[in-house]
């Protein structure tokens, strides 16, 4: 799912089952991933531009776009 995040970029957001990671990436390079817990969200920043605010950002638009797995909102 395409995703464009605060910072005026659109990254691509590759699907996970429940408790899986998603994979984020700019251009075709993975930037960074997160996970959906029920409490919280993991981030895991693995290049520029990406920060753990950033992909929080592109992990709360991505759920609200309907990328949640069943159970998480």
């Amino acid at each position: 799912m395409k995703i464009k995040a605060r910072d005026g970029k659109v990254y691509e957001v590759a699907p996970a089952p429940p408790g899986g990671s998603h994979e984020v990436r700019l251009d075709g390079k993975v930037v960074g991933s997160f996970v959906l817990l029920p409490d919280e969200t993991q981030v895991t920043v693995k290049s520029k531009p990406a920060t753990d605010a950033l992909l929080v950002d592109i992990a709360d638009r991505f759920v609200a776009e309907g990328g949640a797995p069943m159970g998480i909102s």
